[in-house]
């Protein structure tokens, strides 16, 4: 059997370069036997080996002379005497010159513990050319190699060669604790993540070294330049002596350094070109210590825009980015813990003189901020992806509620529901839509689909054929806040839908307000000949809605009808207002069959 790397291996061929490796195996296995007994140190295995190998054998020789010679027991006692003297000297003189000895293999084996328990290293002579002196110059050499190794794996990045956070941290503290003023400046490199993610990541460290060797040729570069992240990189800069603003001017110098540091790269057959923003944070008012400094830096850089590559640290920007996270945080809980209601506002038409619908409007019963508006929560459940979900839920719930409305004696009523942009690109919102109209047992005619003008205009293709496939299938298209956008008419009339809906930034003072009383005419005219019905929302005054009826908007949603109630108190707020006029029909006006029997 051979000593292999993978342990006790097959015999090894005569001739081979590792046959001498099998010379040992027996003495490995003697040492295995006798490492057993801990009693005794390596030195006193030793001394046991010579007493019972050679001192053991003398005596015994010594008495067997003795007793060869004479009867005599004293003799032999004397002699026996003698030899034990002589073995203890011999022991002592052993033990002396084994200590000298094994003194460079207990040094080598203190040096690799220390190495290994605090990474110090100790230093050990490499003069000597026995093998023990050997085994120290080659201990001596690996732990420097060791050393180095680890050194480059903590403190430096592989990519470009740069000191990495941790060694940037601790020379930020050592700074502190000089007590220096200085600012951190981070550079994020923000499109770097699209070159990983189209091409390799291989290719996007090479960008990453590619940037890493501009930003070190810049001056305002040259203190500490560090790689504390896949695509930041940090360094320190310092007040100049009299300036007034010094982190406004040090801002400015950041500036100027990454927009020369902006052009072109070449990766491969394909030129790059690298998009930097750079963030400040100064010590002591941003942070008192390392961590605090680079993580307001970073959190300045991911502030900035195309307009301004270069933000100072705010600390009130900083508090409002934790608590949009919090809010982030908290509307995931919501989902799972049931906090959003529904509040439903009716619709009224002027023409049949009732509430022939409602709008679905979310809220949030927030455990400590009590009963919240979307305007407080939409955007950050856009901005996290929670947006999906949650229009998922309010698609099911409100299908739920027209149908308890239906048993309740409210037969009719059409629900109106808002779809965000990004729930609206999803593909499988057609298939949610008729799913939650099947399981409430629905008509599909029951049920409205609202999106804003500016997002059906973001992909024409992808709304015609979403509009197309659920108006096809019954159920009612709406397009809300109609007038704010910059809708092509030529493309809208194109579009299958039934309603268009006058933003209340219109409807406000509409009676004494010339702009507003034009806008609205001429949408009102234009709804007319689509052969379109038309919704006036945000109406708070008669006056308002009796303007707007002259005009021939025959339906309102507002403050003036009824306030967003729970489903509870709905039948209640169905009650329709008095003294109201009549809508007109201009004559000479297409209404379609479907928008005129239609909320």
């Amino acid at each position: 059997m051979a000593v292999t790397d993978q342990g006790v291996g097959p015999p090894l061929d005569a001739g081979s370069p590792n046959m001498h490796v099998s010379d040992d195996v027996s003495g490995l296995r003697l040492y295995q036997a006798v490492a057993r007994y801990r009693l005794l140190g390596y030195q006193g295995k030793i001394l046991a080996a010579v007493f019972l190998g050679i001192h053991l054998p003398l005596i015994t020789l010594a008495l067997w002379v003795a007793l060869d010679r004479t009867a005599d027991w004293s003799v032999w006692l004397q002699t026996l005497a003698v030899a034990l003297a002589a073995t203890l000297v011999g022991t002592g003189l052993t033990l002396w010159v084994l200590h000298h000895l094994l003194r460079p293999v207990t040094l080598t084996s203190q040096a690799l513990r220390r190495f290994r328990d605090t990474r110090e290293r100790l230093s050990l002579p490499v003069h000597y050319t026995d093998q023990v002196g050997t085994l120290m110059a080659d201990t001596h050499e690996t732990l420097a190699h060791l050393e180095q190794a680890l050194h480059a794996l903590e403190f430096v990045d592989a990519a470009t060669g740069l000191p990495n956070r941790k060694r940037f941290a601790r020379e930020l503290q050592q700074r502190i604790a000089q007590g220096e003023v200085f600012a951190v400046a981070v550079v994020r490199f923000s499109n770097l993540s699209r070159i990983a993610g189209t091409m390799d990541v291989e290719r996007a460290e090479s960008a990453a070294r590619a940037v890493a060797l501009r930003l070190g040729a810049m001056p305002a570069f040259a203190l500490a330049l560090s790689r504390i992240g896949p695509s930041k990189f940090g360094c320190v800069l310092l007040p100049v002596a009299g300036d007034a603003t010094p982190w406004a001017s040090a801002a400015a110098r950041l500036r100027a350094a990454l927009d020369a540091c902006c052009d072109e790269i070449l990766i491969g057959e394909f030129a790059f070109k690298p998009v930097l923003q750079g963030g400040l944070s100064a010590y002591p008012d941003d942070g008192a210590d390392a961590e605090q400094l680079i993580d307001a830096a970073v959190h300045a850089a991911s502030l900035a825009q195309a307009g301004d590559p270069v933000v100072q640290h705010s600390a009130k920007a900083r508090q409002a980015s934790l608590e949009h996270f919090r809010l982030e945080q908290d509307l995931r809980r919501a989902l799972e813990r049931e906090e959003f209601v529904l509040h439903y506002q009716p619709v009224f038409d002027l023409a049949a003189g009732r509430a022939v619908g409602a709008e679905a409007l979310l809220r949030w019963q927030h455990p400590e901020r009590g009963l919240l508006l979307p305007g407080a929560f939409i955007g950050a459940a856009e901005a996290s992806g929670l947006i999906e979900p949650i229009g998922l839920w309010v698609l099911r719930q409100a299908c739920a509620q027209v149908r308890d409305w239906n048993g309740q004696g409210l037969a009719g009523l059409r629900m109106a529901i808002n779809v965000s942009a990004r729930q609206f690109l999803n593909p499988l919102l057609k298939d949610q839509v008729l799913a939650a109209i099947a399981r409430c047992n629905l008509s599909p005619a029951q049920l409205e689909i609202e999106l804003t003008e500016t997002a059906a205009m973001a992909d024409h293709a992808h709304t015609h054929r979403v509009f197309t496939a659920l108006r096809d299938a019954g159920v009612g298209i709406s397009i809300d806040d109609f007038g704010t956008g910059y809708a092509s008419m030529s493309y809208l009339r194109k579009l299958p839908f039934d309603k268009l809906k006058i933003d209340r930034e219109f409807v406000t003072d509409v009676h004494q307000t010339r702009p507003s009383q034009a806008i609205c005419s001429a949408l009102i005219a234009l709804a007319r000949g689509l052969g379109l019905r038309v919704l006036a929302e945000g109406a708070e005054t008669a006056s308002e809605v009796n303007h707007l009826a002259q005009q021939g908007c025959d339906l309102f949603q507002g403050y003036f009808f009824a306030r967003p109630v729970p489903a509870a108190d709905f039948a209640q707020a169905m009650a329709m207002p008095v003294g109201l006029a009549e809508p007109a029909r201009p004559a000479g006006l297409r209404v379609s069959r479907r928008a005129a029997t239609g909320a």
